[in-house]
């Protein structure tokens, strides 16, 4: 097997080692360590489709080992921040703590259902197991590190239990979202993917760890209105 064959799936082994230990890190209650694994491995999830794509090295093998992986890191591993988060937070609440590992059956129906649609190459039907994973770490990240009345709020176990339902919900639903993944560079193809960055660089900027979680709002926003637009026309 060429070298370059080898690349992407290297990637997404990178990918899945992230999501492992970002698990191991949420267990032992370093939350923000854990987040920031989810973030590296999403990284590593973005490269190793595009390099798969750019080497000429898309096979059923990358297929099933990225959907391995992307349901220890974007399942699995948002799960186990939840949970510690729950039981970190909530003392008094720690069997209804179990409900959040809903997101990791769900994860994998979602990545089991994508596997299956050969329709979801230029948009993506139910929220991407990465961005429901890095809602999750932008929530948990901000009630980790603040005492605000917001970070109360989110960290209500009625609350953390209702945005696993919310997320579980939209990772298999059938709402037509953009495709993340880019074949081409070529701007008008990448228009809206463009927006999205800038959008998301600046919610960074403003709102800092939220505005991940506040840029996936953003993405949701931009497909509905181009299902609006595509429908006008």
């Amino acid at each position: 097997m060429k070298i370059t064959k080898a690349i992407p799936s290297t990637i997404t082994s990178l990918n899945l080692l992230s999501g492992t230990l970002s698990v191991v890190f949420a267990f032992r209650g370093d939350i923000e360590i854990a987040a920031l694994f989810v973030i590296i491995a999403s990284f590593f999830d973005f490269f190793d489709g595009l390099s798969a794509r750019l080497l000429k090295a898309v096979s059923e093998f990358c297929k099933q080992l990225d959907s391995l992986a992307d349901l220890i890191s974007f399942g699995m591993a948002p799960a186990s921040i939840l949970y510690n988060l729950f039981i970190l937070q909530n003392h008094n609440h720690k069997l209804l703590a179990y409900s959040v590992f809903l997101i990791v059956v769900f994860s994998a129906l979602r990545l089991a259902k994508f596997n299956i649609d050969p329709d979801q190459t230029t948009e993506f039907k139910g929220l991407p197991t990465p961005a429901s994973a890095l809602v999750v770490i932008s929530i948990a990240y901000y009630c980790f590190n603040n005492n605000t009345e917001l970070a109360t709020l989110f960290s209500n176990p009625y609350m953390l239990v209702g945005i696993s339902i919310i997320l579980s919900g939209l990772m298999v639903s059938n709402l037509k979202l953009i495709s993340l993944k880019i074949k081409t560079f070529e701007f008008s193809k990448i228009f809206l993917h463009v927006i999205l960055l800038i959008g998301g660089i600046i919610l960074l900027i403003i709102f800092k760890s939220l505005g991940i979680g506040l840029t996936i709002i953003l993405y949701l926003a931009i497909s509905f209105l181009k299902q609006i637009l595509t429908k006008k026309h």
